[in-house]
């Protein structure tokens, strides 16, 4: 009767995969995982108040079945969280076996202690101690099928870890060697064991079918989203690796890992598979997150086989992401270039200016000679006249160019300025995905824009004052004395006097203002207000007495 259930939910199992493949979304997977990433804390605490609970129990007691019971109690907790605690609390149990002369427990513990050993990598010391255990003497059932199925797993792994051909094939010999001692007729056949061995055999014999459908009935048993379903997703991606069904393969590998995430298991051998996945599908952003995040696992884990694992991965993914941020330097490297050159050309123009305006003062002073000379020869006053006229028009028009090119530069300084903040920004969001503190520091904040806003400023200032020294003194001489400006240091100019120095050049529209001050319309105009109120002569003449400052 158990049989024929067992077929018909085998059958129901395969008519249901179709389905099942159809409705896969790798992409909401994916985003599940990072969600229980970013809540491992929780799922951490969660573990370590546990252990704290069975520590306090353990340290206040004396009697030794209730310490056995705690230290079996803590290795179940540490088995996938921390190995070196785990194999301390088996061994703990081994003690306490020995001293009660319990040998059926005594046999389970080294047992125990050898798969311990096998998880984490350290095959010969699991080697050591099944040497050690005397099979003749394995009085009790249950412990001579785990001391078999013990061994075949410790061959299991080497062969899956081996690359050497000759060697790998020995050891998946011996695997099922050990497999073939299991008498699977004494176990129930709905047992979990015994599907797994059964779904084992399969895989090792290159039937993925028959495996998935074994698998198929232990993941109908199994919770979702305990750390057992966990184990049942990982062996379901290796059947649908086989059968070569990648979409199945990367989706069971994923679920795999978001139920050790949240089982807060640091074993993180799912984990590991999906990142060398993703970056074999050159997904390198995520399979990074990934392979970060196992490798701090790993670390807590602290064992030799993970961290072997990892390694190689998290390298190769390093190397991507120094390629990519060598780019980005070689980017800001020639923005760099071009914000020199821009430099070098102000300083071209603030020459350039300044001695223009020094060949028009020297006009003016000529000017004002012929002016008298003019006077006294009437003969000539015509053509003197004609002559004026057109020197000023010069004059009018050199001024005009002058500050069409200072408002120009100076608009085209802040450009620039928000061009490389953007790129900024830029390199930030690249390199944040990344554990690199030195260039997410670099760029996580605004002092580069700040620097250069204030350089800029202090560059506007001095030109300002060195083509208008007077501008301040007479700018106030149109001011009220309880409204005229104070300047905060000699050759710094407030924002009060730089937005009027700004209409004196000739740049009178408020959202240009504002661009190149970095403020809102609304705030230049309550500034330019603010200080219209507070002139003495007419408000709405005050701005053209501005621009005729310095005249």
């Amino acid at each position: 009767m158990k049989t024929s259930i067992i077929i018909w939910a085998i059958l129901l199992s395969a008519f249901s995969l179709p389905t099942l493949a159809a409705d896969i979304d790798l992409e909401q997977a994916y985003r599940q995982l990072d969600e229980a990433i970013a809540e491992t804390g929780r799922y951490v605490q969660e573990r370590e108040n546990r252990i704290h609970k069975f520590k306090t129990a353990l340290e206040v007691t004396s009697d030794d079945g209730v310490q056995y019971d705690m230290c079996r109690h803590l290795y179940d907790e540490y088995r996938p969280y921390i190995s070196d605690s785990a194999i301390y609390y088996i061994g703990r149990c081994i003690q306490l076996a020995e001293r009660q002369g319990n040998r059926t427990r005594t046999d389970e513990c080294r047992l125990l202690l050898a798969y311990q050993c096998t998880e984490s990598g350290m095959y010969h010391e699991a080697m050591d101690i099944l040497e050690s255990i005397d099979e003749q003497h394995i009085d009790d059932a249950v412990n001579r099928r785990h001391y078999y199925n013990t061994i075949a797993h410790l061959y299991g792994e080497l062969g899956y870890y081996c690359r050497v051909p000759s060697l790998q094939r020995e050891y998946y010999a011996k695997q099922n060697k050990y497999n073939s001692l299991i008498d699977m007729a004494q176990l129930p056949a709905d047992d979990d064991e015994t599907l797994q061995m059964r779904e084992l055999k399969c895989f090792a014999e290159g039937d993925a079918q028959g495996a998935l459908r074994y698998s198929d009935l232990r993941l109908k048993q199994t919770q979702e989203g305990s750390h057992q379903y966990a184990i049942v997703a990982f062996y379901r991606y290796l059947d649908y690796s086989l059968l070569g069904d990648s979409v199945q393969a990367r989706y069971w590998v994923t679920q795999s890992a978001l139920s050790d995430v949240k089982n807060a298991v640091m074993d993180q051998g799912a984990m590991w598979e999906l990142a060398n996945l993703l970056m074999s599908d050159g997904d390198m952003d995520r399979a990074y997150r990934y392979i970060h995040f196992a490798w701090q696992c790993a670390s807590r884990f602290n064992t030799v086989k993970r961290n072997s694992q990892i390694s190689p991965v998290l390298t190769a993914i390093s190397d991507n992401y120094e390629a990519s941020l060598k780019r980005a330097n070689r980017q800001l490297l020639a923005l760099a270039v071009v914000a020199s050159l821009l430099a070098a050309l102000f300083l071209v123009i603030l020459f350039y200016s300044n001695s223009q305006r020094k060949k028009l003062a020297r006009a003016r002073n000529e000017l004002s000679d012929s002016n008298a000379q003019l006077a006294q020869l009437n003969a000539q006053l015509s053509d003197l006249n004609a002559q004026m006229r057109q020197t000023n028009t010069q004059l009018n028009e050199s001024n005009r160019v002058k500050d069409e090119y200072v408002g120009r530069f100076i608009h085209l300084c802040s450009f620039y300025i928000d061009r490389l903040d953007e790129m900024r920004k830029r390199v930030h969001k690249l390199a944040k995905s990344r554990d690199l503190d030195a260039l997410y520091q670099f760029t996580a904040g605004n002092e580069h824009r700040d620097k250069n806003l204030s350089e800029l400023y202090e560059m506007f200032d001095s030109t300002f004052l060195h083509l208008f020294p007077n501008f301040v003194d007479d700018f106030n001489a149109l001011l009220r004395p309880e409204c005229r400006v104070t300047l905060p240091e000699p050759g710094t100019l407030n924002t009060d006097i730089r937005i009027f120095a700004l209409i004196r050049l000739g740049i009178e529209d408020s959202s240009r203002i504002a661009e190149f001050l970095h403020y809102s319309v609304n705030t230049i105009y309550n500034y330019r207000a603010k200080i219209k109120n507070g002139a003495i002569i007419d408000r709405d003449t005050f701005e053209a007495q501005v621009k005729a400052i310095g005249m």
